[in-house]
């Protein structure tokens, strides 16, 4: 085996400490001090433990959602935390909103260091030959076009900056389409092609640029997906999340805090020479 040379030595060395540092609380921060992370999609599953994974690990956190309740609903829970974030109403399918999001998180702290596009809408199940195109379109608009328009917004102020991190939530309907959820798998696989053009466009830049394969996450929509599965099949919806998990071979439906974790890691410098990669968060449900 050919011996590390020093430099390489020491930066696997720093890693480990850090990482080791996470496990037990104390040691190097996952995240240096003064970044800022601004999050969207913030609700009661993926958004809400994103944003309080940042929170938890000295991020400030600048918050984003349509819905002002479910902004402060998260808000109070990362004062609660002894931080104070900023919430911020914005729909992600108008480039104005997107911009003014962008521009609170440089009034109040002087910039974005991460951006991380959680926003998503799977809209109505259609057959392509019979869909509606204006589902279609409402489903581009949040999910591909929203993405754009952050990234416009985002990326040359993390450039600024000296770089940053960009993460694009995404999901395993990209790569594996359902029936009749064309309108919903093809905008996200559209994200994935942003995702990888992107990364080539901008590592110049210092800016990274990944995202995640998301499969099943408990959660409210996962619920209510399995409300209807389970009405059909003539089970309830926790016999229906039994059945889900033995797809897994880890034997588990994930939570949104353990998904959340690998959105943190790939924010994180631990991840500073990855981008344009999308990770399989899923269980192992199917591998990529």
């Amino acid at each position: 085996m050919t011996k590390p040379d020093r430099q390489h030595a020491g930066i696997l060395a720093d890693e480990m400490t850090g990482i080791a540092g996470l496990a037990s609380g104390q040691g190097p921060a996952l995240f240096q001090a003064g970044k800022v992370a601004v999050v969207t999609g913030i609700g009661p599953g993926m958004g809400r433990s994103i944003a309080l994974g940042f929170a938890r690990a000295g991020v400030d956190v600048v918050l984003a959602a349509r819905r002002a309740d479910r902004l402060a609903a998260v808000a109070d829970e990362i004062r609660a935390l002894g931080r104070e974030p900023v919430a911020v109403p914005t729909d992600i399918t108008d480039a104005g909103a997107c911009q003014r999001l962008v521009d609170a998180a440089v009034d109040r702290f002087g910039g974005v260091d991460i951006l991380v596009q959680n926003g998503h809408h799977e809209g109505d199940w259609q057959p392509v030959l019979t869909a509606d195109p204006q589902v279609w379109r409402g489903i581009f608009e949040v999910n591909l076009f929203g993405a754009l328009h952050l990234v416009q917004a985002a990326v040359p102020v993390m450039s600024e900056r000296g770089g940053g991190s960009v993460i694009l939530v995404n999901s395993g309907a990209a790569v594996r389409t359902p029936a009749t959820m064309g309108a919903y798998s093809t905008s996200k696989a559209a994200l994935a092609a942003l995702t990888r053009t992107l990364a080539l466009e901008v590592g110049a830049a210092g800016v990274r640029v990944n995202g995640v394969f998301l499969g099943p996450v408990l959660g409210e929509n996962l619920e209510r997906l399995g409300a209807g599965a389970a009405a059909a099949a003539g089970t309830s919806v926790e016999e229906w999340l039994e059945t889900k998990a033995t797809e897994m071979p880890l034997g588990v439906v994930p939570s949104p805090d353990q998904c959340a974790g690998a959105v943190l890691f790939l924010a994180s410098d631990l991840a500073s020479v990855i981008t344009g990669q999308h990770l399989a968060v899923n269980g192992g449900q199917w591998l990529t």
